[in-house]
């Protein structure tokens, strides 16, 4: 590959990580501060911003001299959702399950040995539940990373345990005997509960979606403050889940 080639895919990589740096949380970017975390020169990142509004990625804000997502990601994201079948198939079982249980509820997916959100609801009450779509967390710290962990082949679990494992909080497990143990629990038992593991104050409740193949591609779950929730209602949520995740599974052409 000739060194023109590899200063083109350099920008193209580029490119696309600046998209990365939008969230919920940082809708609006600034050429500076993306220089910066980037590690590039402002004259670099400001050519490849100009570059991507160009081909409208990227718009300029009205109210500062930052730069906000561009129609085009819309258009895409309206693609994705049309054509992506566990978004498309998954979707009204997911509205059941926030109109069944009135918290947050999201489908998530393995990336590597991340997860990463692919679609999810809000309940009709306030939750300070840090995930959104396209957000990738550490499997380990979640209920939805260790449902989707536990039943993958032995040398991906191998793999994620071989890597430095983060505490969020108290309450997360880090050592890798710990984990391995918790991922053979979770799959005895079909689901994973995860209690303050990511943040505090907060649960997770996850099950696995099966395909047609009989493999585990997807989990839904729940999510929501402890304040709103006790055994019964854990008991509840639970046999809203199993059913949730029978007909979720069957919707991809899984049969029992």
């Amino acid at each position: 590959m000739t060194e023109s080639n590899n200063d083109q895919l350099k920008s193209v990589s580029n490119a696309l990580r600046i998209l990365e740096y939008f969230s919920n949380t940082r809708t609006v970017i600034y050429v500076s501060e993306i220089a910066k975390e980037m590690n590039l020169s402002k004259s670099t990142v400001s050519r490849l911003v100009r570059t991507l509004e160009k081909e409208k990625f990227l718009e300029k804000d009205i109210y500062s001299q930052g730069y906000i997502l561009g129609k085009k990601i819309l258009a895409i994201a309206g693609v994705l959702s049309n054509t992506n079948e566990i978004y498309r198939e998954l979707s009204p079982v997911l509205s059941d399950i926030v109109q069944a249980t009135k918290e947050s509820a999201q489908i998530a997916a393995l990336d590597g040995t991340d997860v990463y959100y692919i679609s999810k609801i809000s309940g009709p009450y306030y939750a300070d539940i840090n995930t959104q779509i396209g957000l990738k967390h550490p499997f380990h710290a979640t209920g939805t990373g260790k449902v989707l962990m536990a039943y993958q082949d032995e040398a991906t679990i191998d793999a994620a345990l071989s890597q430095d494992l983060e505490a969020f909080t108290e309450h997360t497990l880090t050592n890798p005997i710990r984990v391995r143990k918790e991922l053979s629990k979770v799959k005895e038992q079909g689901y994973s509960l995860s209690i303050e593991e990511m943040t505090y104050g907060n649960y997770s409740l996850a099950f696995p979606v099966r395909n047609y193949e009989n493999k585990v591609v997807c989990s839904l779950s729940i999510v929501g403050p402890l304040s709103r929730v006790n055994n019964q209602k854990l008991k509840e949520y639970m046999h809203i889940l199993r059913d949730a995740t029978m007909d979720a599974s069957e919707r991809l052409g899984y049969e029992p």
